[in-house]
């Protein structure tokens, strides 16, 4: 595309500020049909959903959690396991096997059993799951569980609501599209201007296109870059960007799968060595000698679960 974009220089960039788009008012205020030009209004197709379960284990003595720093704790898939785990399996290509991953949308987490050797109380942090659980000190995990506790009954620890129509729209069309890369997939950008390129399928040209009565002029009469691109300065981009991680994004439950882990951290404590009154020993001692102490630090102590995902990924474009 290098010989057109040796021609952008005369051509004004689409700047809706001009025309008085959110200068005086919130852009949540602007209407936001998701569905681009010439999209139909037929039934929207699911993703293929799947379930895996998945043995978690956390080993570690209090001391050693300690000396290990803020990642302590933590269990993930090896290096590049994650298509193979969470994949549909060898029909799919490589690259679009990650890609379907990074957009997943997560329908439900079950602890189906959990076993605790630690003495003390433990809040879990699963990096896909709101922290819906609280304790006393305002402390957010996605569940706790307590000192050397066994489960055997399932528990659903998050379900997503699927019923936004914002957000199966959303997963209709801009599938690859999150809140963190909003700004960056589909928009090229050009260094040292105030303005950038974004391609006409971007979810924020729909935004654009379906409030031309706020901002005065129609986007699809402006010359596209190569066919693709319209021109669109930075302070539109962001403001159309910000309206749409407000309005529509906080409704789409979309997740890296890629990424996935899980945390255990001490309940209600910043370092794992503390010596309060949260500790569970023989007999309920109040005090402890110094052997005692010195073994409670350094015996290792483990964490296991498995917890059951149901999740869909997304069709390949």
């Amino acid at each position: 595309m290098s010989a057109p974009l040796r021609a952008i220089g005369t051509q004004a960039a689409f700047d809706p500020s001009s025309a008085g788009m959110w200068n005086s008012g919130d852009p949540s205020s602007s209407s936001m049909p998701l569905s681009p030009a010439g999209a139909g209004s037929s039934a929207v197709p699911q993703g293929t959903v799947l379930t895996r379960t998945l043995y978690v284990n956390i080993m570690g003595s209090l001391a050693a959690l300690e000396m290990a720093g803020p990642s302590s704790g933590t269990w993930k898939l090896l290096d590049g396991r994650s298509v193979s785990v969470f994949g549909m399996g060898n029909e799919v290509d490589a690259q679009v096997a990650q890609n379907q991953l990074r957009t997943a949308i997560i329908h439900e987490v079950k602890v189906l059993q959990d076993r605790s050797t630690f003495p003390v109380g433990l809040g879990v942090h699963i990096n896909c799951v709101p922290m819906h659980e609280l304790t006393d000190l305002g402390e957010r995990y996605a569940y706790t569980v307590l000192p050397k506790g066994v489960s055997n009954a399932a528990q659903t620890i998050y379900q997503c609501d699927l019923g936004y129509e914002e957000g199966v729209q959303w997963r209709k069309h801009y599938a690859k599209w999150t809140a963190a890369n909003l700004e960056t997939e589909g928009v090229l950008n050009v260094e040292n201007n105030p303005w950038v390129f974004v391609h006409q399928d971007h979810p924020v040209i729909s935004l654009l296109r379906h409030n031309s009565g706020l901002i005065g002029c129609q986007i699809d009469d402006q010359p596209k870059i190569d066919g693709q691109y319209f021109k669109v300065t930075r302070q539109v981009l962001a403001a159309c960007c910000s309206t749409l991680r407000a309005n529509v994004l906080n409704k789409v439950t979309s997740n890296d799968l890629s990424l996935f882990q899980v945390q255990v951290k001490r309940l209600n404590s910043e370092h794992w060595d503390e010596m309060n009154g949260d500790i569970d020993v023989a007999g309920g001692k109040p005090m402890l000698s110094k052997d005692e102490v010195e073994a409670f630090l350094t015996t290792p102590y483990a964490y296991t679960a498995r917890i059951q995902i149901k999740y869909e990924l997304q069709a390949p474009a």
